[in-house]
């Protein structure tokens, strides 16, 4: 998870192609062409080499001599690394030092969390909005933390297990439930470090259960590699939902 710069029209590619790979218009395990990709995103192919370069260092995407770039794919090792390194990071957001205008804006987004979570327990497809505030948390509380290089992996991390939930709710019915961060926003403010904790803790497990359960009960194969997409038909951000060959994991 080294960072690596990026300037100007490399960072634009990278966040673009971060975007396409984290809502899985770019699926896990496609194979990815840097050509094909410079004429579906409109890129320089300077810039979307760079941008492949810092995705691999953010864990997005592999690459090797024979095959190329590919997304990486979706394995139970991934899900585990993703909780590991949220378990042992996450924690680091308990001890922020908050200035007025930061204490503020929390106690706004924690409000619009309660209000966006009871609204969905009533029902309504509101999901992407409650998980838009939620990263707003996250964010605001990692940008407070001092450290820039932990916080760029905090990000690499929440974009990674973003993808994986997308994945498994895209291609299932089961949809992963809010965590409650307006409760642990106000736990932060308050000082209550170890209910903090507690619930980034009980967070972190209910999402490492739900990617587990998802990736036993899905068709998705460790280094599973679907076919190359048609670029032209995905533009639109319509995704072809594609089934992989099953293979029993033994590493659960």
């Amino acid at each position: 998870m080294s960072p690596l710069p990026l300037e100007g029209k490399g960072d634009v590619a990278e966040k673009a192609l971060r975007s396409a790979i984290v809502n899985c218009i770019l699926t896990p395990g496609e194979r990815l062409s840097e050509s094909a990709l410079t004429e579906e995103f409109a890129l320089g192919r300077g810039a979307v080499r760079a941008a492949l370069a810092r995705l691999k260092a953010s864990g997005l995407v592999s690459s090797s001599a024979r095959s190329g770039w590919a997304v990486a794919p979706v394995s139970a090792s991934e899900i585990r690394e993703l909780s590991a390194a949220r378990r042992h990071l996450e924690p680091l957001l308990c001890s922020v030092v908050l200035d007025e205008a930061s204490v503020q804006r929390l106690k706004a987004l924690a409000e619009m969390h309660m209000a966006l979570t009871q609204r969905y327990e009533l029902g309504g497809d509101i999901i992407p909005t409650i998980r838009r505030c939620e990263r707003e948390i996250l964010e605001l509380l990692a940008a407070r933390l001092g450290m820039p290089i932990v916080a760029g992996w905090l990000v690499d991390l929440w974009d990674r297990s973003v993808r994986l939930v997308n994945f498994f709710e895209q291609t299932g019915r089961t949809r992963l439930v809010p965590a409650s961060r307006s409760t642990l926003v106000n736990a932060i403010i308050d000082g209550r470090k170890a209910e903090a904790l507690e619930l980034l803790a009980t967070a972190n497990t209910a999402l490492e259960t739900y990617l587990l359960d998802r990736f036993l009960e899905s068709e998705a194969m460790v280094g599973a590699k679907p076919a190359r997409r048609n670029p032209g038909k995905d533009k639109a951000g319509r995704i072809s939902q594609k089934s992989t060959t099953v293979s029993r994991i033994r590493t659960l």
